[in-house]
C-alpha cells in the first residue's frame, strides 16, 4: 500500500513539474496532454484521474508556482531587526523574486489565460498575490503597535508597500521594455520605498 502511494505521489510530482515547464514556455493552448505525459512518464488517464484533465492540471500548476514563489519569503529571519531593517530585508527578497524571469513568465501566463478561465486568476491571486500581502502584513504586525491595534492598517499598508516596491519595475519587465534589472537599481528601489513608506505609515488612516 505504501509503495503504491509512493508511486502515485512520484507520478503526480513528475506531471506537475513537466506541466509547469511546458505551460510557462508555451501557454495553455500551446501544450497538449500528450506532451506533458511524454515528458513526465505515465499515462493520459493519470492526468484525468488525478487532476480532472488539462484544465485542472493547469490550475494546480499555477497554485504550485505561486507557493514556490512565496516560499523564500516565509523563511526570512527577522530576529533582532527593527521595522525598517525588516522591511528592507523583506523588500530585497521580494524585489528579487518579482523581477526573476521565472516570475515574469508566470505573471504573463496568468494575465493571458485568466480572461477565459477565472479560476486561474483566482488561484494566482489567493496563492500568490494575497499570500504575499499576508506575509508583509505579518512583518508589520510583529513590529508595529498601531498595526496590532487595527489589523486593517497592516492589510492595507501591506498592499501599498508591495505596489510601491514593484509597480514601475515590474510593468517595464512585463511589457518587455526591460529584460532584466540592475541589482543596484533594485536596491535603490527598496531603500526609497521603505523610507517613503515609513514616513507616511504612522500617519496612515485605514478608515473607509
Amino acid at each position: 500500500m505504501k509503495q503504491k502511494q509512493a508511486r502515485s505521489t512520484k507520478r503526480r510530482a513528475a506531471l506537475e513539474k513537466a506541466a509547469a515547464e511546458l505551460f510557462l514556455k508555451r501557454g495553455y493552448d500551446g501544450v497538449a496532454v500528450d506532451e506533458i505525459v511524454k515528458r513526465a512518464g505515465g499515462s493520459k488517464s493519470a492526468v484525468y484521474s488525478t487532476f480532472g484533465g488539462k484544465c485542472g492540471l493547469f490550475i494546480t500548476t499555477i497554485e504550485n508556482l505561486c507557493k514556490e514563489f512565496n516560499a523564500p519569503l516565509r523563511g526570512i529571519d527577522y530576529a533582532g531587526l527593527n521595522l525598517e531593517q525588516s522591511l528592507k530585508k523583506l523588500g530585497r527578497a521580494l524585489a528579487g523574486l518579482l523581477t526573476a524571469q521565472h516570475s515574469i513568465a508566470l505573471h504573463r501566463l496568468v494575465i493571458a489565460e485568466a480572461p477565459w478561465c477565472p479560476e486561474v486568476g483566482h488561484a494566482w491571486y489567493m496563492h500568490g498575490s494575497q499570500a504575499t500581502l499576508k506575509l508583509i502584513a505579518e512583518v508589520l504586525l510583529s513590529h508595529s503597535k498601531k498595526a496590532r491595534q487595527n489589523a486593517a492598517v497592516a492589510e492595507r499598508a501591506a498592499a501599498h508597500f508591495h505596489d510601491a516596491l514593484s509597480s514601475n519595475i515590474l510593468y517595464r519587465l512585463l511589457a518587455g521594455v526591460d529584460t532584466q534589472v540592475d541589482p543596484r537599481v533594485l536596491d535603490r528601489q527598496v531603500r526609497e520605498t521603505v523610507r517613503l513608506f515609513l514616513l507616511g505609515y504612522e500617519k496612515y488612516d485605514a478608515a473607509p
